[in-house]
């Protein structure tokens, strides 16, 4: 190891350099406590033997700079002195000394010092390197818990949370939430609701969020029935989650009038129904196996068909609320709960926490709570409701491409991506299939029959359809002129309801005036000019018959 000496007498310093020779070290010298600084900083020794009394600066001193450069390092610090005064020595020590030496120096003392404080270097070196390490992790563990939580927000961004009919209280017990509730408004009528428990806490228990909500919204916007969508998210459950995990939950669909509900319940503690002039008058117990658990060809789907009474009230809560400990160790419990919700009780969530935070007394709670209450009345057509807003809080809008030649070959389906650029709200979200539809009938009509002047009486044959499109395909590699522009625009001014879709192509046109007046559009456009006329609001031909220019209702919710 490396040694700084630091003493005004030569003799000194000549005597300690051989004794440290004699024992394999090496040593750097200086004559005063502002040399022994500086040489200090320039060598970074391991060890300091420092003298008391010097010129210039003293061994108080210059210890009490060495200990401000060495930081979180242990440099041990060894005075040289021949003082036997207690306080002195105590003054050595709390200058920064980590021990010392009477003079004249005794080499089998100052070998045994050495090594004492060789093993206290290398244990604060293991610290050090421990303290570097735990950093590190925890810096790391920080990033992965804002990946995580911006991942899992990202997936639940569609839940509903300002409905009339859903209030909710969610308070995870730690920085992730093993509770999951999703709220989404059915396309063609009503709600569902989803509750959900996993397994554990933090977010390992959080991650199933993702799977579920996938499943949960993809299923909403389809207004697809409640069996299916427990089972499919049952069967994403089982190959998403480790054997050890699974989610207690309870799945709800309510009719647009509100008064009659589907639950699925499995796993979670029993749901109240509440009528405010009579209050409980029934419970929902669990009659499945949670989710996660059972194989979709075990797995049971089966639920119960409600019918209440507007103003009532179904009441769904997480096992963190009756299994919530007191300071004498008491749960909270069901019939604590019941007895709580009388007759003409309101604001049922905030009445039940109430008396729960009463009864934790201060404690923190130990386990995620959710609470949701469903209240049956009629459900506000929340997609209608996003677009009544003022007209200047909504700007226009318009997404354009010109398609040549080129364009059209490489592209199979532009309208795909056409379809991307719209608004990523839930509005368009919830019209985003139908106005692809209706994009694409137009984008194939304008290219096969206006651009490359296909005629659909061929398909009337027997091989027709083979032959449309093998013919279409020849046209298409041989196209070396001509162009199809799509265009989506929205202006709130001009009607803050419509979407307007113009298609255009280079194409010939036809007497679309005269074949409208004495042929169905579905004859006369092309197959599937029918379906968009359905969809659509308006639909005209302008021009010489090759532009379109579509007005689609984006409050239709039929």
């Amino acid at each position: 190891m490396k040694v700084l000496i630091v003493d005004d007498q030569e003799s000194n310093r000549q005597l300690l350099g051989w004794i440290l020779e004699d024992l394999g070290h090496t040593y750097v010298e200086a004559e005063n406590g502002l040399l022994g600084v500086a040489k200090f900083v320039e060598e970074r020794p391991d060890l300091v033997l420092l003298d008391v009394m010097m010129p210039v600066m003293d061994g108080y001193e210059a210890a009490r700079e060495i200990k401000k450069q060495s930081g979180d390092q242990y440099i041990p610090i060894i005075f040289l002195t021949a003082m036997s005064d207690e306080k002195a020595l105590i003054k050595c020590l709390d200058s920064g000394g980590d021990d010392f030496l009477s003079k004249p120096v005794d080499e089998i003392v100052l070998q045994a010092k050495i090594r004492a404080h060789v093993r206290t270097q290398e244990l604060n070196q293991q610290v050090r390197n421990k303290n570097e390490e735990l950093t590190y992790l925890h810096n790391r563990l920080q990033h992965e818990h804002a990946m995580g939580e911006h991942v899992i927000a990202n997936a639940m961004r569609d839940s509903l949370v300002d409905t009339g009919n859903v209030n909710q209280f969610v308070s995870p017990m730690s920085r992730f939430n093993g509770d999951l509730v999703l709220v989404a408004a059915k396309p063609t009528g009503g709600l569902y609701v989803f509750l959900g428990d996993f397994t554990g806490h933090g977010l390992a228990a959080s991650i199933g969020a993702i799977p579920v909500s996938q499943a949960f919204f993809t299923m909403s916007q389809k207004s697809l029935p409640l069996t299916e969508m427990v089972r499919t998210i049952n069967s994403s459950l089982v190959r998403f989650l480790p054997d050890h995990m699974f989610c207690a939950a309870t799945l709800l669909e309510m009719n647009s009038a509100g008064t009659q509900i589907k639950v699925w319940c499995g796993g979670l503690p029993d749901a109240i129904i509440y009528r405010p002039e009579k209050g409980i008058v029934g419970t929902i117990s669990s009659r499945n196996m949670p989710m996660g658990i059972l194989d979709d060809n075990e797995f049971d789907d089966s639920f119960e068909l409600l019918q209440l009474e507007h103003g009532d009230s179904i009441l769904m809560y997480t096992d963190g609320v009756i299994e919530g400990l007191n300071a004498q160790g008491e749960m909270f419990g069901e019939e604590r709960l019941h007895s709580l919700l009388g007759q003409g009780q309101t604001k049922l969530i905030e009445r039940v926490m109430s008396s729960f935070q009463e009864f934790k007394a201060g404690l923190e709670q130990d386990d995620d709570i959710s609470i949701v209450e469903v209240i049956s009345a009629p459900v506000k057509d929340e997609i209608r409701d996003r677009l009544n807003v003022n007209k200047a809080d909504l700007i226009p809008w318009e997404v354009r491409s010109v398609l040549g030649p080129d364009d059209l070959r490489v592209h199979s389906d532009p309208c795909a991506k056409i379809v991307d650029m719209l608004p990523k709200n839930q509005v368009y979200r919830y019209h985003r299939d139908i106005i692809r539809t209706l994009i694409t009938e137009l984008f194939s009509n304008s290219l096969e029959h206006g651009l490359l002047g296909l005629q659909s009486e061929i398909k009337r044959d027997e091989d027709g359809f083979v032959e449309y499109y093998r013919k279409r395909e020849e046209l298409l590699s041989n196209l070396s002129e001509g162009s199809i522009e799509l265009c989506l625009s929205y202006d709130p001014m001009e009607n803050p309801d419509i979407l307007k879709i113009t298609i255009t192509d280079s194409g010939k046109g036809f007497d679309h005036a005269s074949i409208k007046n004495s042929h169905s559009l579905e004859n006369c456009f092309g197959r599937g000019i029918g379906l968009v006329n359905t969809l659509s609001h308006t639909l005209e031909y302008v021009g010489c018959g090759n532009q379109v220019v579509v007005h689609y209702n984006l409050k239709n919710t039929e």
